[in-house]
């Protein structure tokens, strides 16, 4: 924690104590979101079996690499996959949808036991404010909010450190949180775990909304 502060200037998490257990929070399972791009492929024991459901033609013809196919979430929440149509998808985790397109395969006929694999492919987040401004790719399930402060490169001392801004839109709606990391309770704040698409706004001190 202390690679994100000026040394001597600025201090994090100021009423963490030492050797005092606490409750951990868990990194969220994320909610699939219209414009979200999945990354979708099915494998089974017999490669033919599984070819239509990754775009792949058979039977002699020009076939294209799985990796290759990505499926963007439209704004009814809904993916047209191969074989099976349309797929609700938004609202779902990637788990979820991942069981609902096997147990369809399966319960179809197609494959008994396929394997299916689902990722969210455009995990980004934005940081704006008192860093570079950068749009941050995230490889992985997760990344909370001290990871992405680090990774755009830490507060500078013309940080406002308690009163970081979180602006998250979920469901057509945009709602902005304030976050104090020099508080243990960031934990347990909803915007402690990022979601995509989450705007992270360091204020430059002078700026802010709330009493310093």
């Amino acid at each position: 924690l202390g690679s994100c502060a000026t040394p001597g200037k600025i201090m994090l998490l100021k009423d963490l104590a030492y050797n005092v257990p606490e409750d951990a929070p868990s990194a969220p399972d994320l909610k699939i979101q219209p414009g979200d791009k999945l990354g979708i492929s099915v494998t089974s024991e017999d490669p033919q079996l599984a070819a239509p459901f990754n775009g792949q033609l058979i039977a002699g013809q020009t076939s294209y690499p799985v990796e290759n196919i990505g499926y963007i979430v439209s704004s009814d929440g809904k993916i047209m996959f191969p074989v099976l149509g349309p797929l609700k998808v938004a609202g779902k985790t990637t788990n979820e949808i991942k069981n609902d397109i096997s147990h369809r395969i399966s319960d179809m006929g197609y494959i008994k036991d396929p394997v299916v694999n689902v990722s969210l492919d455009n995990f980004t987040i934005t940081v704006v404010g008192s860093v570079q401004n950068s749009v941050m790719a995230v490889e992985g399930p997760s990344i909370n909010l001290l990871q992405v402060v680090a990774r755009s490169g830490g507060i500078t001392k013309n940080t406002n450190v308690k009163d970081v801004m979180v602006i998250r839109t979920e469901n057509g709606v945009q709602n902005a949180y304030s976050v104090n990391l020099q508080k243990k309770d960031l934990f347990d704040s909803p915007v402690f775990y990022l979601h995509q698409n989450d705007v992270v706004y360091l204020r430059p001190k002078g700026s802010s909304l709330s009493s310093e």
